[in-house]
């Protein structure tokens, strides 16, 4: 989640933030702007999503885990 801080000086530059909160995107607007910022993470997240090292760090329990980050 991102929380934007406004830092307006003049009252026209707050009252613009203010009106982005009336901008709705539909969803393919939403799937393209995740699929354009969308980062490759590299070493060593993608190694620590390889099943077979999941299945070693966690002993094969990974999938019975609630709410698990990795």
């Amino acid at each position: 989640m991102i929380i934007p801080i406004i830092g307006a000086r003049k009252l026209t530059q707050f009252q613009d933030n203010l009106a982005s909160l009336n901008i709705t995107l539909s969803p393919e607007h939403l799937q393209r702007l995740n699929e354009v910022s969308q980062i490759e993470l590299g070493f060593p997240h993608d190694f620590l999503h390889n099943d077979v090292i999941r299945d070693r760090l966690f002993g094969g329990t990974f999938n019975t885990i609630e709410n698990h980050r990795i």
